[in-house]
């Protein structure tokens, strides 16, 4: 397995911090933050003696935070940010903004006399607390009335077929006037189960999977949007077939004079949609046309904005992390990242989709069957949205946090793109 090392500009005094973000969202649905996820490697943590591992580890995911910037990460959001008890009592928190942040204390937390105290302090400071993985624990009760939120995973009563035995605890914590947030939801139907519970606010892989996106009409022929990509992937198309096709359908010449004035290309005076065409280029106008075709599902709820957002998110975090570790071929990866998601977002099984697209065997290859000169930058890809960091620390270890930097760009080209159309 390739494993990207450190270029020599790297700082020696950079460490690597690992950052992923899961979205939140309440009953109506609307989008209320974040969950942040993070982790410091392990050369990080055994190259600098002094504090204790869990203390290093929240120093340097705090500072990397910072550094990055929570407006960037959570798109002006509430970040959740998993504090430990060393965390708690060495008030490390302190370095957000108590109106940025939901302190989530993590389950391994006990309810001793300090971490009360500690829990009391960062309230009187302003800060939100939140008790993660709450099961009903007596242990537990005498956080309960220190917490705005409590988490609650799902999962495994989905798993044993008992959802329905939470309701008493979330009814009992409501009335206690606490939020309550049911992590991992993984289906609709599962969504509508807690919705019926009576649960507050869902955070699970339920938001970029199909349930999630039935029912939407999309305002672009999706049908002519594709015939426009094939088209683009033929050697030699001629100007002329191009500028038909945009012309048989006026939503998608307004977007493509929408792009030409987006800050990509300056802003210049268009004289007729031949010329915008030539000024786009058509290696990005190809790119353009996935974009808009991954956005025209994305204006019909917040959930589907949010897997628009993360489908942009990943093609270009695989096209950046291919130019800096040396893969080859980005703009290639861009595609394979962002077919990746399409199925999802278009209803539609990938080998269909991909019947329906003149794609390359290597790219048919990483998005059926996991194979291929591709397929390594997405599983790199995938795991570090998922927090699946062992697997991402054997790939990219002596990066000092550049990673982390690549993934926070993508997400602000990712927002600046769906602005511009």
């Amino acid at each position: 397995m390739t494993v990207i090392e450190a270029g020599a500009a790297s700082p020696s005094t950079a460490r690597d911090v690992f950052v992923a973000r899961q979205p939140i969202f309440d009953r109506v649905p609307e989008r209320v933050g974040y969950e942040l996820l993070y982790r410091s490697a392990p050369d990080a943590l055994t190259a600098h003696p002094g504090p204790s591992a869990t203390a290093m580890c929240g120093d340097t995911a705090l500072h990397a935070l910072l550094s990055i910037g929570l407006d960037r990460l959570t798109a002006g959001g509430r970040a959740f940010v998993n504090i430990t008890q060393d965390h708690l009592l060495g008030e490390l928190y302190k370095v957000f903004d108590p109106g940025q942040v939901v302190l989530e204390l993590l389950e391994s937390i006990d309810a001793s006399a300090d971490v009360l105290d500690a829990c009391r302090r960062a309230l009187a400071d302003g800060y939100v607390l939140a008790l993660d993985d709450y099961d009903g624990r007596s242990s537990l009760e005498p956080l309960l009335s220190l917490v705005e939120v409590v988490k609650v995973d799902v999962l495994p009563d989905v798993e044993r077929g008992e959802l329905a035995g939470l309701a008493p605890m979330v009814k009992r914590l409501k009335a206690m006037g606490l939020t309550v947030l049911a992590e991992r939801v993984e289906t609709k139907d599962v969504l509508d189960q807690c919705l019926d519970i009576g649960f507050d606010l869902f955070q699970g892989f339920v938001f970029s999977r199909p349930e999630t996106l039935d029912g939407r009409s999309a305002s672009i022929d999706q049908a002519v949007v594709f015939r426009i990509i094939t088209m683009l992937q033929q050697p030699h198309v001629a100007e002329w077939e191009l500028e038909d096709a945009f012309r048989v359908h006026p939503p998608l010449s307004l977007m493509l004079l929408r792009i030409v004035n987006s800050a990509s290309f300056g802003g210049r005076n268009v004289q007729s949609i031949s010329h915008a065409i030539r000024l786009v280029g058509l290696e990005a106008l190809s790119r353009w046309m996935l974009i808009m075709l991954v956005a025209s599902v994305g204006t019909q709820s917040p959930m589907a904005h949010e897997a628009v957002l993360m489908t942009l998110v990943r093609g270009r975090f695989c096209e950046v992390v291919s130019e800096y570790g040396g893969y080859g071929d980005p703009p290639a990866r861009f595609l394979v990242g962002m077919l990746s998601c399409m199925d999802v977002l278009l209803g539609v099984p990938m080998r269909e989709l991909l019947e329906r697209l003149p794609v390359s065997p290597e790219v048919r290859e990483a998005l059926l069957h996991g194979r291929g000169p591709h397929a390594e930058v997405l599983r790199l890809v995938v795991a570090y949205e998922q927090a699946e960091w062992d697997t991402v620390e054997q790939q990219v270890r002596g990066m000092r946090g550049t990673f982390t930097q690549l993934y926070t760009e993508s997400v602000s080209w990712a927002v600046e793109h769906l602005v511009a159309l």
